[in-house]
C-alpha cells in the first residue's frame, strides 16, 4: 500500500510540472506584473500590460505629457538593465524542464504496462482539467505574498 501511495504522489507531482513551453522574446510592453500585484476581478488575478498600467497611473496622478515620456525612458531604461537577468531565468526554466522531462522518463520506465496505461489516462485528465481553467504556473508559487518594503 506504502509503495503505491508514494508513486501516486511522485506522479502527482511530476504532472504538476509538465508543462513545457518556449518563451518568446520579451519587450517592455509585454512584461507583466507578479501575480500579486495583478489586479482581482471576480476573485481572479487579470494581466494588464505594462502601458495600460502606465497609463492608467499617468491618469490618476495627472502626469504631462513631458513626464509620461520621461516615465517611459526610465523603464525602458529599467527593462534594459534586467534583460540579461530574464534571459537567465529563461535559460534556467529550460534546464528545469529538461530535467523534469528526464525524471518523467525515468519514472515511467519503473511502471509495468499497467501502470503505463494508468499513468496515461492520469495525465489525459491533468491535460483536460487545464483546458477547463486549471492553469499551471510557471513562475514562482502562486500565492506568494507581496514583497515587504
Amino acid at each position: 500500500m506504502n509503495k503505491i501511495a508514494v508513486m501516486s504522489m511522485t506522479a502527482a507531482l511530476m504532472l504538476g510540472s509538465i508543462n513545457v513551453y518556449a518563451a518568446p522574446e520579451i519587450t517592455p510592453e509585454d512584461a507583466m506584473p507578479p501575480r500579486h500585484e495583478m489586479p482581482v476581478k471576480d476573485g481572479r488575478h487579470h494581466r494588464i500590460s505594462p502601458n495600460e498600467r502606465a497609463n492608467k497611473l499617468a491618469d490618476k496622478l495627472g502626469l504631462s505629457d513631458e513626464q509620461q515620456q520621461k516615465a517611459a525612458e526610465i523603464r525602458k531604461a529599467d527593462f534594459e538593465k534586467m534583460k540579461p537577468y530574464m534571459e537567465q531565468m529563461k535559460e534556467l526554466r529550460q534546464k528545469m524542464d529538461d530535467m523534469r522531462q528526464e525524471n518523467m522518463k525515468a519514472f515511467e520506465e519503473i511502471l509495468t504496462p499497467e501502470q503505463k496505461e494508468k499513468f496515461a489516462e492520469i495525465k489525459a485528465e491533468q491535460q483536460s482539467k487545464k483546458g477547463r481553467g486549471h492553469k499551471h504556473h510557471h513562475r514562482g508559487a502562486p500565492d506568494m505574498p507581496p514583497p515587504a518594503e
